[in-house]
């Protein structure tokens, strides 16, 4: 099903320490930091706040728990610091982390390659 342009919507499958569960036609937000999973879904897979966070939103900010959380994307999984909130959204720490990019003409992630910079030592220059 395609969206409006520029949307991406993926499977994403939770897991936790009770059991893991899939979800169907999740947004990719990429204006997000972080992924959102729903408060209940969390506590059914006994997934456990691990800290609260401040967040700003549209008329003021709120906080919520923050937890940790292996997502899995199109294949690739990790865990990744997610908000436990009242939807589920993929956002960029988790895009980054799985090395996806969103391709908005074909409404798809596609993957890419991470970028490194070393500090310690001067890049090669060929002879």
């Amino acid at each position: 099903m395609r969206g409006k342009v520029g949307e991406v919507f993926v499977t994403m499958k939770v897991h936790g320490p009770s059991g893991s569960e899939e979800i169907q036609h999740v947004l990719v937000d990429t204006g997000a930091i972080h992924s959102v999973i729903e408060q209940t879904l969390a506590e059914r897979l006994g997934i456990r706040p691990e800290a609260r966070g401040l967040f700003n939103i549209v008329g003021g900010e709120i906080e919520l728990p923050l937890a940790t959380a292996v997502l899995e994307v199109e294949g690739r999984s990790f865990r990744v610091p997610v908000i436990l909130g009242d939807q589920n959204l993929v956002g960029c720490t988790t895009l980054e982390t799985l090395s996806f990019a969103v391709d908005p003409t074909i409404h798809r992630l596609v993957p890419k390659h991470g970028h490194l910079f070393s500090v310690a030592e001067p890049p090669m220059v060929p002879a």
